[in-house]
């Protein structure tokens, strides 16, 4: 059985909005459970939402301390909020958000570079 997950990209220029989830002890990209357009438009109010990739991969989950199957979309938002941006260069030189979240940034790093 997959997870499903939606992670919500919001960029000002190279940075990204990262937000500090204290469950985890680490920085994380905007995300909700699920895969939901219409709630996404709704958390930004706007309608200029859109999906750039998803991806199925396996991973291991720190919480259910086993492997899963995670199915990640990947949502572009054109808004400004208020928040921290980091690039995603910053963001891997935080140990905890490299050691859990690597993959996640390393998508989203591919997609951008391959525009180019």
């Amino acid at each position: 059985m997959e997870s499903v997950h939606s992670i919500i990209i919001i960029k000002k220029g190279n940075k990204y909005l990262n937000y500090f989830d204290d469950r985890w002890g680490m920085y994380l990209f905007p995300n909700i459970k699920g895969n939901d357009i219409n709630t996404i438009k709704d958390m930004y109010n706007t309608d200029k939402v859109k999906l750039l990739f998803d991806k199925v991969h396996d991973k291991y989950s720190v919480s259910h301390n086993e492997n899963r199957t995670y199915h990640h979309y990947f949502y572009e938002v054109d808004t400004t909020k208020d928040g921290e941006y980091f690039s995603l260069d910053e963001l891997l030189t935080l140990p905890k958000v490299k050691e859990n979240n690597e993959d996640i940034i390393n998508f989203i790093k591919d997609f951008y570079n391959n525009l180019k």
